[in-house]
């Protein structure tokens, strides 16, 4: 009976590790973020119309991003994660903030881009559009 005992003893944790390592090889990994392109007005452009957007270029600037976002941005870096851009992998990055006026719409939108990659976008009216101002950097 004693051997019994040690037969499944010496089985059981081999068997366990096994079991365990086919469940973790097939659980579904997050999907990491896709990079989107941004380098030029095309890549832009398209990005909009993706989102349902025609839109007109107004106006671009050098920006710097924070590397340490206050807690006055949490809305703004939620959107961004719901949009599934890397804004806080970019703390610290410089950057170019193009704005466009969205047709057949009162909304403006901000495109935020670093290395060529968009990693932050929104719209607004610009009447209720805040800017504000971090460590001597505006971002939106």
């Amino acid at each position: 009976m004693m051997k019994q005992y040690l037969k499944y003893l010496l089985i059981l944790p081999p068997a366990l590790l096994c079991c365990i390592a086919v469940i973790l090889s097939h659980q579904k990994k997050a999907p990491a973020t896709d990079v989107i392109q941004a380098v030029t007005e095309s890549d832009r452009s398209a990005w909009l119309m993706l989102q349902g957007w025609n839109g007109e270029l107004l106006s671009s600037r050098p920006v710097t991003v924070p590397e340490e976002f206050p807690e006055s941005c949490a809305e703004y870096i939620s959107l961004q994660l719901r949009l599934r851009l890397p804004l806080t992998e970019y703390a610290g990055a410089h950057g170019v903030v193009y704005t466009y006026r969205l047709e057949n719409s009162d909304l403006y939108a901000e495109l935020l881009t670093a290395n060529g990659i968009l990693i932050g976008a929104q719209c607004y009216y610009p009447e209720e559009h805040i800017t504000r101002n971090m460590k001597g950097h505006k971002i939106t």
